[in-house]
C-alpha cells in the first residue's frame, strides 16, 4: 500500500467515524482537543519561564542585608519579608541608575504603626530618582519622609541626595 492509498484511507475512516457520530459532536469534542493543545504548547512554556523568574527572584531574596553593627539589637527585631524590602528597595534605586551609598536603619515604636526608618545617600540624576520614588510609593508599604537635594555646581546634573524612606513593620 503506497502513501496515496493510504491517504485514501485514512480519509474513507474519518467519514465513516464523521457519519456514525454525527458532525456535532465531534466539532464539540475537538474544542477540548484544541484548548489541550494550545495549553501544551503555549501555557506550559509560559508557566515554566514564570517559575524559573520566580525561584531567581526568591533566591535573591533570601540574602541578608547587612545592618548596621552599631545597633545589634535592630538585627534581632527586623523580620526577613522586612530585609527583603528593603533590598527591593535597593535594587530599584540602583535599576534606577542611583549610586547608593550607605544606609542607616532605625526602628520606630509608634503606637500605631512601628516603622522601619532607612536614611540612604545617594548619587543620581534628578529624573531617574523620581521615577524610583514613584515606583517605590505604588509597590511598598513606605512612605518618604524627607528629601535633601544638593548639587556640586549649578550646571551639575549629578545630584547629592539624601533620602529618609518610612517603611510600614508587619505586626508581629
Amino acid at each position: 500500500m503506497n502513501l496515496e492509498d493510504k491517504g485514501a484511507a485514512l480519509r474513507w475512516r474519518a467519514a465513516l467515524f464523521a457519519g456514525r457520530t454525527g458532525r456535532l459532536p465531534l466539532l464539540l469534542s475537538a474544542v477540548p482537543c484544541g484548548l489541550f493543545a494550545f495549553w501544551l504548547g503555549v501555557m506550559v512554556p509560559h508557566t515554566g519561564a514564570r517559575q524559573e523568574s520566580l525561584e531567581k527572584i526568591q533566591s535573591q531574596l533570601r540574602i541578608p542585608l547587612p545592618l548596621d553593627s552599631q545597633q545589634p539589637a535592630l538585627q534581632s527585631r527586623v523580620s526577613p519579608s522586612e530585609y527583603q524590602q528593603v533590598g527591593l528597595v535597593f535594587d530599584r534605586l540602583n535599576q534606577s541608575g542611583l549610586k547608593v551609598e550607605a544606609s542607616r536603619y532605625q526602628l520606630e515604636k509608634n503606637a500605631e504603626k512601628p516603622a522601619l526608618l532607612l536614611d540612604i545617600p545617594l548619587q543620581g540624576e534628578y529624573l531617574p530618582l523620581v521615577e524610583a520614588l514613584e515606583s517605590l510609593a505604588r509597590t511598598m508599604p513606605l512612605d518618604i519622609d524627607q528629601i535633601t537635594l544638593r548639587r556640586t555646581a549649578p550646571a551639575e546634573n549629578l545630584l547629592n541626595v539624601t533620602l529618609r524612606l518610612r517603611l510600614q513593620k508587619e505586626k508581629s
